[in-house]
């Protein structure tokens, strides 16, 4: 009995040992984890704040991306506008040009018209029939050629030659199928071929509008106080 009883007691200071020596190492971990906890909590408010930092900033950068993007457009936009507006003003001024340009050349061709008709209304009124024929126009090869009042043939002047009348006489030729006519001073002698009455330069031909047809029915009007009334013996063979 006594010697069971000594056994325990042994067995019991045993087991106290133990726990004695297990317990510090118990006790300091359990004293790192309580000193780790105030780390933990300190440690979260300053990720909390970076957190929010990071968010303001980016809370900021947006609206200031949005306001550089709504600058760019609107930049973009005026530069648009302005090329519109430039464009428009220039079209406008070009055809504002081109319309004052049509007019004055209107104009111009008016006058001349009205100062031609008028010339040939005069003319006609104070000048007598002579004859009436058919008549043709110069071929381009005469051109610069001499004349037999001595002077060149000139394709672009209101010239003819006739077989009778006097060098330097104004004749007023009229296009019977149109009613055009045109003054030309007589500087040649001819035709001689072909039963023409005259031949005209080309500028007098156009003008009488007789280019395509090449010859036309005309009357010539003899205009007074025309002409040296000297007879030339010169003449040209075509």
């Amino acid at each position: 009995m006594i010697a069971r009883t000594a056994k325990t007691t042994l067995t019991c200071l045993s087991l106290a040992t133990t726990l004695a020596a297990f317990a510090p190492a118990s006790q300091a971990a359990e004293g790192q984890a309580i000193s780790e906890v105030p780390r933990a909590v300190a440690a979260e408010p300053a990720e909390r704040a970076a957190s929010a930092a990071s968010s303001f900033e980016r809370l900021v950068e947006r609206p200031i991306e949005r306001v550089t993007s709504a600058a760019g457009m609107a930049v973009a936009s005026a530069a648009s506008a302005a090329t519109t507006v430039a464009t428009t003003a220039a079209s406008t001024a070009t055809s504002a040009a081109m319309d004052a340009a049509t007019v004055a050349t209107a104009a111009v061709f008016s006058v001349a018209n009205v100062a031609t008709t008028t010339a040939v209304s005069a003319a006609t009124a104070a000048a007598t029939l002579f004859q009436t024929g058919r008549v043709s126009f110069y071929a381009d090869k005469f051109h610069g050629r001499p004349t037999a009042s001595g002077t060149p043939y000139d394709a672009e002047e209101m010239t003819m030659a006739h077989r009778t009348l006097p060098i330097g006489t104004k004749v007023m030729i009229t296009n019977t199928a149109n009613q055009r006519s045109v003054v030309v001073t007589v500087n040649d002698r001819g035709p001689f071929t072909g039963g023409r009455v005259a031949d005209l330069s080309r500028a007098a031909a156009e003008k009488l509008n007789m280019i395509r047809v090449g010859i036309a029915e005309a009357t010539l009007h003899v205009l007074p106080n025309s002409g040296n009334k000297q007879q030339d013996s010169k003449t040209r063979i075509r």
